[in-house]
This record gives structure tokens, C-alpha cells and sequence, in this order.
């Protein structure tokens, strides 16, 4: 009686994770939730003037908005991550595992168990998103923001679809999904559909939308963006239809993943309709060799992203030793990081600036940007005039204090290092995140102990997921 009395505390439980402290560990995720959004926004800060700033105002405003619309997508992340990792403990691969087959045959309701399940599940899901959303509201009250309440409603039930459509997701793909590799795949591919869908459907022009979501009746406009109407359809029909494949499956027996179990000389057999035969139950199945060149390729794919970011992090080193006299080349190019408004709009501050590598012998037109060395520093100005041994340089925005053409200035053609060459804003603001503290973490300490401990993680996780399944009877 043991499912019958208590089968949604049960999963209630397991929810985070199988143990008497789940409810501690709902709230431990919650805070961490919460506290991980706040730390993201102050971070972004460092990026204010860059052009993460202008192609992205929604996440560097001083307002509650920004802090609000970072948790909710915050949130998705990580439910989604956390999903991936106890996949075999919040979802129906259990069924597949013949856990409610037993269950079934002694008259126990799997619809009924279903909907105790999908309950505990979204309980659960929306305890711990509702906590991590008032922790943030209540962080930002310490950054004295003005409180505009009409938009939370709205950002509130934006980041609720976002859960429910993963966690409904992540439900009928732990039905259909044959093994726990494929199946972590693909909620992987639906975590990242959902988030193109919403930029295909215009939904992410409303809700950045700071005006617009003072109003919740905008987010479910049609006319406004189609992913709501599209986002509620899906819902109402995949309850049904979890329902009801849940309902079929739990009646019939599935032949365990690894026969390593069975005795010697036993095999599973299974009767084909399409021969009216028996066959091998694992005929039809795709080849192991599949699985194992998905993993190889995954494991390929990280160890390329991990030298990528031992690399960049090298060239930002090299960047940040250009000095007057040793500046970096790179194939004829001189990197360099602006940091002054004084070539607005042209080359704005902490771009990425290319200037290639010139000579005495080079030509250089009047318009033309260049980069020089004069009393032993490095100035970036246009050129206004040019004479046969020096140019007249000046730059193209003022401050307000300065009167225009105060700052012209005469140097010789031999000061010059290099002409402008072209720029790169989002280099330039990644270099400038990677200077920062947590910047270096990410690009230099993690990709190092991944590199050098990634096998060593890999297996610690292995084993640990083998002892849950022990522990759970699996």
C-alpha cells in the first residue's frame, strides 16, 4: 500500500532528490537560483560600456526588470541542468524500467499515478521558482531601484510557460526515449528550440520590452507574438497525451537495457506482429556501436571547446602586453583595445580595434584612422592632412569641455604604427569580461582542471549515478 498511500509524498520527496532532506534541498536550490541570477547581473555590470549594453538593454538596466528577466532565464538553465543530471529519478524512465509493471498488475490506477507524479513534479518546480523570484525582488530592494510592480506579474508567468514547457518536454521524451543518453540529448535540443522558437515568434521583442510588460494581457496577444497561444496548445495536448502513453506502457513488460543479469544461456525474446514470430528483444534496437560515436563526438566537441578557451585566454594575455614599443602583431595586424570615447562613432569604447601594420613607404590618404607612437605613447586619431613628412592628426568626438579642433596635433609619418583595419565590439567585450575576476576563472581555471581532470570527473559521476540505482532498487 505503500504507492497507494503515499505515492505523491514519495515523489515529492525524490523530487530534489530521493532522501529525507529534499526539502532542504528545495530550498538550498531555490537560494542558489536566486543568488546565482543577482551575481550574473553584477557581472554583467562590468560590460556597461560595451556593446552588450546596446544590442542587449534589457539585462544592464538598474531596475528590478533586469534583475527579474535574468532569474527567469536563469531558472530555465538550471532546472534544465538539473533535470539532465536526475533524469532517472523525476521522470517515467521508471516505467521503462518496469518499476510500475508489478504496480499495474495488482490493480494500481498508472493514470492516477501519472497525475501524482506530473503534481509532485510541478510542485516542486514551482515552490523552489517562486522562492528564487521573491529572493531576487528582495536583493534588489538593497540596490534601491524605483519598484515599477506592473511588470513582475508579467515576467512572473513568462518564466512559469518557460518551466512547464520543459518539464512537459522532458516528460514525453523520458517516455518515447529508449536510453538515458539519448534521452539527455534531447532535452538538451528542446531547451535550445524553445529559446529559438521564442526569437522566431517575436516573443523575446515583448518581453524585453519594459513598457509593453506592464501589461499582461501583451504577452498572450496574438497579434503581438504567436508563442503563447502556440506555448498553451501544446500543454493542454500533452497532458493527454503523457496521460495516455504512461497509461499503455505500464501495462507491458520492457526488457531491461543490460542482460548482463541474466543467467547464462537465457535470452529475452519478444513476439514480432509484423512476422508473427519470436525474435530477439533487442532486435530492431539501434547498434551499441551509435551510442558509444555520440559519445566520442560529445567528448571530442568538449575537449575542442576547452582548448578554445585556453587559447583565448592566451591571446587576451598577449592583447593586454601591448605596450609603446611592443606592440603585439599578429599576421601583419596589431590587435588593440580601445578605451576612450575620443573616435566615436567609428571605434567605439572597449571595441576590439584592427589596425594593420605599416611603414614610412605606405600611403596614407587623409580620412584614413592610424594608430601612432609620440613621446613615447600610443595615440588612435584620424588623419586630417597629409604632407610629404608628417600628418595632421585630430579625433572625432569632443567631450563637452573641450572645444573642437583644440586637440589637433602635427606628427611625423614615422611615428605611424598602423592604419585602421576594421573592428570587432563582441571581441572587445569579451576581453574585457575576461579580465575580470570571474572572467579568468571561466576562461583559464575551469577549461584547466576540465582538461586535466575530465576523465577523473566523468567516472566520479558514473559511479555516483550506479550507487543511486543500487540504492534505489534499480
Amino acid at each position: 500500500m505503500i504507492y497507494r498511500t503515499s505515492y505523491f509524498k514519495k515523489e515529492l520527496r525524490q523530487s530534489y532528490t530521493d532522501n529525507k532532506t529534499s526539502r532542504d534541498r528545495k530550498i538550498t536550490f531555490a537560494l542558489f537560483s536566486g543568488l546565482v541570477s543577482f551575481a550574473v547581473f553584477f557581472l554583467l555590470q562590468t560590460l556597461k560600456d560595451t556593446v552588450v549594453a546596446e544590442t542587449f538593454p534589457e539585462i544592464m538596466q538598474p531596475s528590478y526588470f533586469s534583475t527579474i528577466y535574468i532569474y527567469i532565464h536563469m531558472s530555465f538553465v538550471l532546472n534544465t541542468v538539473y533535470f539532465i543530471i536526475n533524469y532517472d529519478y523525476l521522470f517515467f524512465s521508471e516505467i521503462r524500467k518496469n518499476s510500475w509493471y508489478l504496480l499495474v498488475q495488482m490493480g494500481y490506477n498508472p493514470v492516477r499515478m501519472f497525475a501524482e507524479k506530473l503534481l509532485a513534479l510541478f510542485f516542486s518546480v514551482m515552490w523552489t521558482y517562486t522562492v528564487g523570484f521573491a529572493l531576487v525582488i528582495l536583493l534588489t530592494t538593497f540596490l534601491r531601484y524605483n519598484l515599477v510592480f506592473s511588470y513582475i506579474p508579467s515576467l512572473f508567468v513568462a518564466g512559469t510557460v518557460n518551466l512547464v514547457l520543459i518539464s512537459l518536454i522532458t516528460l514525453m521524451i523520458s517516455l518515447y526515449a529508449r536510453t538515458v543518453t539519448n534521452a539527455r540529448y534531447l532535452i538538451i535540443a528542446s531547451a535550445a528550440l524553445i529559446l529559438v522558437f521564442k526569437r522566431i515568434t517575436g516573443f523575446y521583442a515583448v518581453l524585453s520590452n519594459r513598457v509593453i510588460m506592464q501589461n499582461i494581457f501583451n504577452i498572450l496577444d496574438p497579434g503581438r507574438s504567436w508563442f503563447m497561444p502556440l506555448a498553451a496548445a501544446f500543454i493542454i495536448l500533452a497532458f493527454p497525451a503523457c496521460a495516455f502513453r504512461a497509461n499503455e506502457t505500464a501495462k507491458y513488460y520492457n526488457p531491461p537495457d543490460d542482460e548482463a543479469s541474466l543467467p547464462e544461456g537465457v535470452s529475452l525474446l519478444r513476439f514480432s506482429l509484423k512476422t508473427c514470430k519470436l525474435v530477439p528483444a533487442d532486435q530492431g534496437r539501434k547498434p551499441e556501436s551509435l551510442i558509444k560515436i555520440l559519445n566520442a563526438a560529445v567528448s571530442f566537441l568538449v575537449i575542442i571547446l576547452i582548448c578554445a578557451m585556453l587559447m583565448f585566454n592566451i591571446m587576451i594575455i598577449i592583447i593586454n602586453a601591448t605596450a609603446p614599443g611592443n606592440e603585439v602583431v599578429i599576421r601583419g595586424v596589431i590587435p588593440y583595445v580601445f578605451k576612450s570615447e575620443t573616435m566615436k562613432p567609428a571605434i567605439m569604447p572597449n571595441d576590439l580595434a584592427f589596425f594593420r601594420m605599416t611603414d614610412r613607404s605606405y600611403d596614407i590618404d587623409t580620412g584614413q584612422i592610424i594608430i601612432f607612437r609620440k613621446d613615447n605613447k600610443v595615440y588612435v586619431e584620424r588623419v586630417v592632412e597629409e604632407h610629404e613628412d608628417y600628418l595632421t592628426v585630430d579625433i572625432d568626438h569632443y567631450p563637452s569641455a573641450y572645444q573642437a579642433g583644440s586637440m589637433r596635433q602635427t606628427i611625423q609619418r614615422e611615428s605611424v604604427i598602423g592604419i585602421f583595419d576594421g573592428r570587432s565590439r563582441w571581441l572587445g567585450a569579451l576581453i574585457l569580461f575576461a579580465n575580470t575576476v570571474f572572467g579568468r576563472l571561466l576562461f583559464l581555471l575551469v577549461p584547466a582542471v576540465l582538461l586535466f581532470y575530465y576523465r577523473q570527473i566523468f567516472n566520479f559521476y558514473i559511479r555516483k549515478k550506479a550507487k543511486r540505482q543500487r540504492q534505489s532498487g534499480g
